[in-house]
């Protein structure tokens, strides 16, 4: 399953750069992109994945390497 979202509070490419290698790395996750110039983040997941669980993990590593900055679902 891919899926694209909104990713706000995105002040810095490199930071964009890390939360996409840790996104990568959760269970389900097959592939991320997280660009810092659309503001926006590509996802694709594992057959089964649970997408909510996916995201607020994603949103938790985002706060934690970017302070303020998350995923907007649509």
């Amino acid at each position: 399953m891919k899926k694209r979202f909104k990713f706000e509070g995105l002040r810095c490419a490199n930071c964009a750069n890390k939360i996409e290698d840790r996104i990568k790395n959760l269970e389900g996750v097959l592939d991320a992109n997280v660009s810092y110039f659309t503001q926006s983040i590509k996802l694709e997941l594992a057959e089964g994945a649970t997408l909510d669980r996916i995201i607020d993990e994603s949103n938790q590593i985002a706060d934690k390497i970017e302070p303020g900055s998350k995923i907007v679902r649509k």
